[in-house]
């Protein structure tokens, strides 16, 4: 049997080619394995300091009020201001520390460029369309678990009728992650990535943001709008489009909930459905501006003449940061499925 590498014996393969696309596979493993390794040091990070907030506050003097017990023994007001520093710090701090250690300037992978008021609002609301759409396939995720005896539900965050609670609860859900989540995953993870072409950056840095909400109907969901927010942010040079479209996502779906909660069941529905035409029409016209505007708007770039996107998607998640996020993303959708 030849014992030879494969391009040393195959007269049609470039030996030079064969190892350079090995060593790019090789760069590309370490790369998404220092990534992976510090989104899972965000996810834990976070949980420790929403924990250590409990501890910080007995040590001076706080009794809990286990009243609610959805609150975990805070008060409501103390549970999402001690939620929101968790999660500002633990999202944004590991994002630091890696541009820290990498030595990387903020603006070298953090893009704000000017890309036009016009260009930035039709992208903003087309990519808002599509995440619209993206409910429809995770709906499905969530008939198929009900099929199986499995809970649809996804983990919701605990509610009063306290006017600062529920304006903590929309900045908890509506201004805090379109902010940091977007710094974490279309601008560190997103923008290292590209570098081995924008689609794979744009693919493989939404697999990490779905896998990173750890229960199947989001994975989904946050797949396919981080494709599109993803797809946005490489066409206009811009982080704000994408923190926009996140933006009026979790704020649609805030204010729907505040409309149920208040106004009733059938209120709710006839809003929602006016959001959802207002939304879908608004995306067409966006659409075909863009399409107008700029021809090349949807153009493939050219395939890597050195590694197919299955090899880059292979070294970006087999790598030890990949594989602990994937067992992560399992155990966490399993989990769900199982409790609530």
């Amino acid at each position: 049997m030849n014992n030879l590498p494969y391009y040393q014996y195959n007269p049609f393969y470039d030996p030079t080619q064969y190892l350079m696309a090995q060593g790019r596979k090789r760069e590309l493993r370490w790369t998404s394995n220092a990534l992976c390794w510090t989104l899972l040091a965000a996810l834990l990070l976070m949980t420790g300091l929403m924990v250590g907030c409990g501890y910080y506050l007995k040590a001076l003097g706080y009794i809990g009020d286990y009243t609610n017990p959805d609150f975990g023994g805070y008060t409501p007001v103390l549970y999402y201001l001690s939620w929101g520093l968790s999660y500002l710090v633990g999202l944004a701090l590991p994002v630091l520390l890696y541009f820290a250690i990498k030595r990387i300037a903020l603006h070298e992978i953090l893009p704000f460029e000017k890309a036009g008021v016009l260009k930035t609002v039709a992208c903003v609301f087309f990519g808002s369309a599509v995440c619209l759409l993206a409910n429809f396939p995770a709906n499905v995720v969530v008939n198929i678990q009900n099929a199986f005896g499995f809970s649809g539900a996804t983990p919701e965050m605990p509610l009063t009728d306290d006017s600062w609670v529920l304006v903590l609860y929309g900045i908890a859900i509506a201004i805090i992650p379109p902010i940091v989540e977007e710094l974490l995953f279309r601008g560190m993870i997103m923008q290292s990535l590209r570098k081995y072409g924008n689609g794979f950056a744009v693919i493989a840095s939404a697999l990490m943001f779905g896998l990173y909400h750890g229960n199947f109907v989001q994975m989904v969901f946050a797949f396919i709008a981080g494709l599109v927010m993803g797809f946005v942010v490489i066409r206009t040079g811009s982080l704000w489009a994408s923190i926009l479209i996140h933006f009026i996502n979790n704020g649609i779906s805030v204010f729907i909930q505040m409309v149920q909660r208040y106004a009733g069941e059938d209120t709710a529905n006839t809003v929602n459905g006016i959001v959802v035409v207002s939304l879908l029409v608004l995306g067409v016209i966006s659409l075909i501006y863009l399409l107008i505007k700029d021809k090349h708007f949807f153009s493939v770039e050219k395939p890597d003449p050195f590694l197919k996107l299955s090899s880059k998607l292979g070294a970006a998640f087999f790598n030890p940061g990949g594989i602990a996020l994937l067992i992560f993303a399992a155990y966490s959708s399993i989990y769900t499925i199982t409790h609530y």
